[in-house]
């Protein structure tokens, strides 16, 4: 997510291009604008994504209190949404973090993590400016 002198682009392009992730054939790079740009488009990125994982955080909180499933059962039901419109890198990951044992008594890592997070700031500094432009934002004003 590259800013600054348009002029430059041309000179590193074909670097970043070929070195940034891809969704099939096409680069997940490009010129974003002028200074600053690269890094605002990230930011909004990055409050995005805060959001998904809230909700995948939350979908695995009713599933695992509410109905009482089993990690294995959890890892399951996110395997089958990964196939369809929920298809997703969180998701894919979440299935694999949820799915991996401890190796002394088998039992799932998740559960022995501590359940708290911290933050750097991105997720605020989205929200704020979503409230600046008056643009909705609520999944990253809600985050825990």
């Amino acid at each position: 997510m590259p800013g600054g002198n348009e002029a430059a682009w041309p000179a590193i392009k074909e670097i970043f291009q070929k070195t940034s992730a891809q969704v099939g054939p096409d680069p997940c790079c490009d010129w974003m604008g002028p200074t600053g740009a690269g890094h605002y488009v990230k930011m909004v990125h990055n409050g995005i994504e805060y959001g998904d994982m809230q909700l995948i955080a939350e979908a695995y909180d009713i599933l695992k209190r509410g109905l009482g499933l089993h990690e294995d059962e959890i890892a399951g039901i996110f395997e089958k949404w990964n196939k369809g419109v929920l298809d997703s890198f969180l998701i894919e990951i979440t299935t694999n973090i949820l799915k991996f044992k401890d190796p002394v008594d088998g039992e799932p890592m998740v559960t022995k993590i501590l359940d708290k997070a911290g933050q750097k700031g991105t997720g605020k500094w989205t929200a704020v400016n979503a409230l600046d432009a008056g643009i909705p934002g609520e999944s990253t004003l809600v985050l825990r």
